[in-house]
């Protein structure tokens, strides 16, 4: 049942994401689209790729502390399947833009 949790959250928060985009008072939008994506990235290709451009153009490293937190709710949930395939999407995008910076 914790499995389902996950992707209704993520769903959730990306309609909330596309509200918010459309109420210019609330800046919110990106932000609950980016943690919807992350969520959903084991699910669906586009998210994955969304979350590789997002893991390429961060300097900060925010993205990979959250993908870790997203990796620990997804343990918590007893998904280890796909906890191990969200760091992994994290871990590879995040040093291809290592080696893009040392180029």
């Amino acid at each position: 049942m914790k499995k389902f949790i996950i992707p209704g959250i993520a769903t959730i928060i990306f309609i909330a994401g596309l509200i918010s985009m459309m109420l210019p008072f609330i800046p919110l939008g990106w932000i609950l689209i980016a943690l919807a994506a992350l969520l959903l990235a084991p699910y669906l290709k586009s998210m994955r790729k969304f979350i590789g451009w997002l893991a390429k153009k961060d300097n900060s490293g925010l993205v990979k502390k959250a993908g870790k937190k997203a990796v620990h709710l997804y343990e918590w949930a007893g998904d280890n399947k796909r906890a191990q395939e969200l760091e992994r999407i994290i871990e590879n995008d995040s040093k291809n833009n290592h080696y893009s910076k040392i180029e």
